[in-house]
């Protein structure tokens, strides 16, 4: 096709146009040849590269040659750290660990939530330009873990578990209380369920049989016929209502009894004679949790008064065949204010015996030991706490309302009464 004029015309009158920009482009590109002044100094070299010589388990903090996650703290040696704990940052495989103190020689880092047998350490230190590589991988233990397959829509009461470590849970069922088994390494499977509408504690007292309190009535259910056991069936007055039990053997256990209008009070139960006598009152403290240590038996509730919970306390007696001796003090939640709004849900005792206790608020669990009271796994472990059993090792259960946890104690627990 042929140019006409208009088209002419139309290039005539953009080529003053064309030149500029072409202009502006030569112009750009010399200005690209130039060497624009550098903001870098290359006098500046920035602080000595850290050195990380070794990184181990702080024996003040750990009680094994173990370092659990989000909860284990290491010492780190080396060269080069900043006295300045703030300016020192620790990565365990990338996230950044809690620096608790520092010298130039010494860190004391508590380790992320992170786990593995090779997990990469790396430290920045405020002024050096390059990171301080541990040379050798290292490794972090999960401290627990959730087990058992639960979900939101459970809703748990009480755990006890057997001398093969099954856990049996007591939940919530209809028309009664559903029992759930988890055996270990499987799944939650219901197995059957209870005689009664309510659970307030669930043991296993040895000859298959899994006792249940709540209600005006402490029964056994049996494991292997997955029915009622009736010769181990105990009645109480109608108005009252069973708590929880505890076994010194299998053909001895203690159990703790609300009795109307709020006093409490603990009864032995001979499992021969199916019978039960009282052992001792507790007057008005509504009890929670009991549990056999060392011949004596620890009872932990709160005092109803003016129609509001007072903080918990624990009380023990020691045994006396099935009779108690008389009360002695143990630990009131009133003298540490920041746990005064909780209520003690669960007690339960490691073999050299501190005492672990399980909380509804603030903390998941609280350690006693030589009258020291301190948070247990705080970073990872959440309340409520609706029970604890520990198994046969050294593994701890936290029931909470919809989940199971299976803490690893690196200790073994305190012996069951019923379960052997």
């Amino acid at each position: 096709m042929k140019n006409t004029g208009r088209d002419k015309m139309t290039l005539k009158k953009n080529t003053p146009r064309l030149l500029m920009l072409l202009s502006i482009l030569v112009l750009m590109m010399a200005a690209c040849e130039e060497d624009p002044e550098s903001i870098y100094d290359p006098d500046v070299t920035g602080g000595e590269t850290p050195v990380v010589s070794s990184v181990v388990p702080d024996s003040n903090y750990n009680s094994e040659d173990v370092t659990f996650s989000g909860v284990g703290v290491v010492q780190i040696t080396g060269e080069n750290f900043s006295p300045v704990t703030d300016h020192n940052i620790v990565f365990f495989d990338g996230m950044p660990g809690e620096v608790i103190s520092s010298t130039t020689t010494l860190l004391i880092v508590r380790v992320p939530d992170v786990s593995g047998d090779s997990v990469e350490v790396k430290i920045s230190v405020q002024g050096a330009f390059h990171f301080g590589d541990y040379a050798n991988p290292y490794k972090i233990t999960p401290a627990l873990h959730e087990i058992g397959g639960f979900d939101d829509l459970d809703q748990l009461y009480a755990v006890a578990c057997d001398e093969t470590e099954t856990l049996w849970i007591t939940a919530f069922g209809v028309p009664t209380i559903s029992i759930i088994a988890v055996e270990p390494d499987s799944l939650k499977e219901t197995r059957f369920s209870s005689l009664t509408v309510a659970s307030t504690s669930f043991k296993y007292g040895g000859k298959d049989r899994l006792f249940m309190t709540g209600g005006a009535i402490l029964y056994a259910m049996n494991r292997q016929t997955e029915s009622a056991d009736f010769s181990a069936l105990f009645t109480i007055n109608p108005s009252d209502i069973t708590k929880d039990v505890d076994f010194v053997d299998s053909t001895l256990a203690f159990v703790a009894i609300k009795k109307a209008p709020n006093l409490g009070y603990i009864m032995s139960a001979d499992m021969e004679a199916v019978s039960m006598d009282t052992a001792t009152a507790y007057d008005s403290l509504g009890i929670e949790s009991i549990r056999i240590f060392d011949n004596e038996l620890y009872v932990a509730g709160s005092y109803l008064i003016g129609g509001v919970n007072q903080p918990s306390v624990i009380w023990k007696n020691s045994i006396i065949g099935n009779s108690l001796g008389p009360k002695q003090f143990v630990l009131d939640l009133s003298d540490y204010p920041e746990y005064g709004s909780a209520q003690i849900t669960a007690i339960t005792f490691s073999e050299d015996g501190k005492m672990y206790i399980g909380l509804n608020l603030v903390s998941a669990i609280l350690q006693f030991d030589n009258g020291i009271l301190q948070p247990f796994y705080d970073p990872i472990l959440s309340p409520p706490t609706k029970d604890l059993t520990w198994g046969n090792g050294e593994y701890l259960y936290q029931l909470k309302s919809n989940r199971m946890i299976k803490i690893n104690m690196v200790e073994v627990g305190a012996a069951y009464g019923g379960r052997f």
